[in-house]
């Protein structure tokens, strides 16, 4: 290859990483704040808040999933949104990642979807507080 065309196709695969980059971090800007909701797993139930802030991070927190979660906020990974669908993964004590998929609806104000721990299927709706 060339060093132009090499430092072409570079320059572009940076502008292309850079503007996706700044593209999700802008669509999750809509969704930023305090969510509060319910999960379903089975015949179990809880509630659930949600904390989508800057810097595009998250922070969740559940009640009756104490064994595998505790009773802390807990920093989710791999967070990420299509101006559509938010995804991330919740990690827990000892089990296997608690891999979520919400849908953004009623205009950002609604999260609805569900993911699966530990081979079960679980169901999460959030309504945005603020």
């Amino acid at each position: 290859m060339q060093p132009i065309q090499f430092w072409r196709s570079s320059a572009l695969a940076l502008v292309l990483l850079t503007a996706s980059a700044a593209a999700v971090a802008a669509d999750l800007a809509a969704l930023r704040g305090k969510w509060s909701g319910i999960w379903y797993i089975g015949m179990s139930s809880g509630k659930a808040k949600l904390w989508l802030e800057d810097g595009n991070r998250a922070r969740i927190s559940f009640t009756n999933l104490t064994d595998e979660f505790g009773d802390e906020v807990i920093e989710v990974t791999r967070l990420n949104f299509d101006g559509e669908t938010l995804t991330f993964s919740v990690p827990s004590k000892g089990s296997p990642l608690f891999a979520v998929s919400l849908k953004n609806k009623r205009e950002g104000k609604l999260l609805d979807g569900g993911g699966k721990f530990d081979g079960a299927v679980a169901k999460l709706v959030f309504d945005k507080d603020d």
